[in-house]
């Protein structure tokens, strides 16, 4: 007897949805027809050897890569046709780290944390002060 567990019907719209995409370098084709869809709240996680398109992948995601064919939409914005203020703002809205990336030895782990909100927001810098200790304590 096989049991099937029916899975909840996703009624949100997608944070995250790529179609059909596809990437080559050369001959060489590394995403062939990637299909995906990342809903509010969902984890995913994106597994495989060494050279398979993991990163690739996640960097048409993020808009800093164009596919050969296929669509990838973050928050409902189509990546592909966005300008780059708009892929700029679209940016704003989510944090990326590679597996490379690491804190500044230098700084404290507050001033990292304070870092990239000095450098890409408009907020003073008392606020950016509490934001930080908010989150450290």
């Amino acid at each position: 007897m096989v049991e099937t567990q029916e899975q909840p019907v996703q009624t949100a719209t997608p944070v995250i949805s790529v179609v059909d995409l596809v990437k080559r370098f050369d001959s060489k084709t590394v995403l062939d027809g990637v299909t995906l869809d990342v809903f509010p709240g969902e984890t995913m996680v994106i597994m495989g050897g060494s050279g398979c398109g993991k990163s690739t992948l996640l960097r048409h995601m993020i808009g800093s890569m164009q596919p050969d064919e296929g669509s990838v939409r973050l928050f409902g914005e189509d990546l592909v046709v966005l300008s780059e203020d708009q892929l700029d703002a679209v940016r704003k809205r989510f944090g990326i780290l590679f597996q490379s990336g690491a804190l500044f030895n230098s700084m404290t782990v507050g001033e990292n944390v304070a870092l990239p909100l000095n450098e890409h927001t408009d907020l003073d810098e008392a606020t950016i002060d509490i934001m930080v200790r908010i989150k450290l304590e």
